[in-house]
């Protein structure tokens, strides 16, 4: 377990990833200090003048390169455990930095709460059994300066001549007088040791610091230290009981290869099987296997029921997990909900098919934790040697490539590699990185779309909608670039960025004298998420100038329903400031009519998908009759979103639409265009 208030050293150069570090320790339940330095001779100071239980280091900084950064810090606080952040996908450089003195290597792109606080815990139970050794290895020497130590003297021939007290008790005998009464050979577990031994005496006359295993008198085995010197034809003997610092070294490799939550191989392990079965099969020319397995919504359960279910699944999942293979087969935990299956001799794909569908019927019953039922579903990538690559590690990449083209085509399934997959997987990855650099390098621009009132054609609000100006892919449209920004956790910054930046654009016009308009900010689901929402919110209003009720925020139903009982007060608390809200896409989401009654909202924007369907289904216009007579009901405006015709503006107008957002009005525009929208203020 981990102690109380574990003092976090974080060395790493990139704000973000340490605003992102600090948020992840925010959310968790870790009682703990943390501190930061964003160099590695800072770090070196701070080690210096403070104790640490705990080093976070980035693997690139501003003075440091690569693996050199541990070194140093090991010259200067050699027993702290340290976690390595990087962003490179390399099998070669975790090893390597393992080998250093590295407790755990996290890449940057997938880590999450779970698996830092899983990798923290991991480094310091590391830590206490390394100083359970030390300490140990502290109390031997006590014993062995204080003459506690086992002693004999026998013969060539194997007679026990003498032995103290402290000899007859670790080996379980009442007496030394009773061991005497036994042969030495006796006292080994295997003859052919002793007859090693003797011959090394024979030849040398001394034998110092000899590890061998004895037989007690109770037939238990212990690992003894022993030093012999020949006089003659007498052998005498000093042995010390070295039993539990073998045991702790054991513990120690099985921590260093084994996942502590789940007891199954780590990732370090699963590849040095997985080198080893390749060796093989070159030899044997047999096919090897590799599956790749994630949990489909291991996430939305860890983060509603916490990661003591979370942590209770994952045990729960490898059990059911080793029903499904053969017992020549290796399963290792490799991730935080990732795990790697090696089939190291295959036969045919046939086989494999079945090991998998096997996996994925597993998965059909449910998990009982606690008092809750959890449903999940796993996706497998699936690659093979020798026709999917000729190394550990690109064996492992294509897996992962096929793995999320699983998840792509619905989840719950297999899918064996091809090389299309990687092309995909490497324009994703490049896609990602130059998202990380878009907001610095001013990338990013929003365009505004005007929401007009169906009554009078007077404009009423501007949606503020964000483009990425990429470089060499030109302007790109929000579904080309946000469903990334989510999955990586980028679109909070994002959303700042939009929210500052249209707060900025309206108080412009203002100042320019132009009457004002509300601006509308789509808000993503990890937003209010954040114990800060609300301070952020007003501290970039602050920060502007733009009064609260110029500001919109609009979310949909599916964010709103994920946790309704927490979104609530934020909703109330802006409100009260003046802030308005609106539904978004709504018709398509929960569609529950209790939490229109509960939340501050003054508009519901009718889904885009109900207009276009006005002119081809009857159905459709049914739909948004009720809604908007729901609305008026509950004294709530309605926007119709994506009215693109004049005849779906003359059925809204018909059935008293408030108002209208679409191309038959206006496509969005850049800001320095919107302004011909506007009215000069009285």
């Amino acid at each position: 377990m981990l102690k109380k208030n574990i003092h976090i050293l974080l060395i790493e150069d990139n704000p973000g990833d340490v605003r992102l570090i600090r948020e992840m320790l925010k959310k968790s339940k870790l009682a703990y200090s943390f501190d930061h330095a964003g160099t590695l001779s800072d770090g070196l100071v701070k080690l210096k003048e403070h104790a640490f239980d705990v080093i976070l280091l980035d693997m690139n900084l501003p003075d440091s390169s690569g693996l050199d950064s541990i070194p140093e810090i090991k010259r200067v606080a050699s027993k702290i455990p340290i976690v390595m952040l990087t962003g490179l996908d390399d099998e070669e450089t975790a090893v390597s930095a393992l080998q250093l003195g590295v407790q755990d290597y996290l890449l940057k792109d997938r880590i999450d709460r779970t698996l830092l606080l899983h990798s923290l815990r991991y480094a310091m139970e590391r830590k206490r059994i390394l100083d359970a050794l030390a300490e140990s290895e502290e109390k031997y020497k006590n014993l062995v300066d204080n003459s506690l130590v086992g002693v004999y003297k026998a013969n060539l021939e194997g007679e026990i001549l003498f032995a103290n007290n402290a000899l007859a008790r670790m080996l379980e005998y009442s007496s030394p007088e009773e061991m005497m009464s036994v042969m030495a050979l006796s006292l080994y577990k295997t003859p052919k040791e002793r007859r090693n031994l003797l011959d090394i005496l024979i030849k040398t006359g001394k034998v110092n610091n000899f590890e061998i295993d004895a037989v007690t008198k109770t037939g238990k085995t212990k690992s003894l230290l022993l030093s012999l010197t020949l006089n003659g034809d007498v052998i005498s003997g000093m042995l010390i009981d070295i039993s539990k610092r073998k045991q702790m070294e054991e513990t120690i490799k099985h921590l260093a290869y084994h996942d502590i939550l789940t007891g199954l191989p780590n990732r370090l392990l699963f590849i040095d099987h997985l080198r080893l079965a390749l060796s093989q099969s070159s030899r044997n020319q047999h096919m090897v296997a590799v599956l790749y397995l994630d949990l489909d919504n291991f996430k939305e359960i860890n983060d509603s029921l916490g990661h003591a279910a979370g942590d209770q699944l994952l045990q729960a999942v490898s059990r059911r997990l080793k029903t499904c293979l053969r017992e020549s087969d290796t399963i290792a935990r490799i991730g935080g909900d990732e795990y790697g299956i090696l089939l190291p001799h295959a036969d045919n794909e046939e086989d494999i098919v079945t090991i998998a569908g096997k996996i994925i019927s597993a998965f059909q019953q449910p998990f009982i934790i606690g008092n809750h039922t959890l449903h999940t579903s796993a996706s497998i990538g699936i690659s093979l040697y020798p026709y999917d690559g000729a190394d550990v590690e690109t064996l492992l990449k294509n897996a992962d490539a096929a793995m999320y083209n699983a998840k792509k085509r619905g989840r719950n399934n297999y899918r064996f590699y091809n090389p299309a997959m990687n092309a995909r997987t490497l324009e994703r990855m490049k896609l990602t990185n130059s998202l990380r650099n878009a907001i610095e390098s001013g990338e990013l621009v929003v365009y505004y779309q005007p929401q007009v009132s169906i009554d009078t054609g007077q404009i009423l609000c501007a949606e503020a909608l964000v483009r990425w100006q990429h470089p060499e892919m030109g302007l790109l449209q929000p579904m080309q670039f946000i469903p990334l920004a989510e999955e990586t956790g980028l679109i909070t910054q994002i959303d700042d960025w939009v929210l500052r930046t249209a707060c900025t654009q309206n108080k412009t016009w203002q100042k320019a004298g132009y009457s004002p308009v509300s601006i509308m900010v789509n808000l993503s689901s990890r937003h209010f998420q954040q114990p800060d929402f609300v301070d952020t919110v007003s501290q970039i209003l602050k920060e502007t100038g733009l009064e609260p009720e110029f500001l919109g925020i609009e979310i949909t139903e599916r964010t709103l329903m994920q946790d309704i009982d927490l979104t609530i007060p934020y909703f109330n608390k802006l409100a009260d400031t003046g802030v308005r809200f609106c539904i978004d896409d709504f018709g398509i989401g929960y569609s529950s009519l209790n939490y229109l009654k509960k939340l501050p909202v003054q508009m519901l924007k009718i889904d885009k998908s109900f207009i276009s369907g006005l002119s081809t289904d009857p159905d459709y216009k049914t739909i948004t009759n009720a809604v908007i007579n729901l609305a008026h009901s509950l004294k709530l405006r309605v926007v119709a979103e994506g009215v693109e015709t004049e005849d779906q503006l003359s059925f809204l107008q018909i059935i008293h639409c408030d108002e209208m957002q679409g191309y038959h009005f206006s496509r969005p525009l850049p800001a320095k265009e919107f302004p011909r929208f506007l009215k000069p203020a009285c």
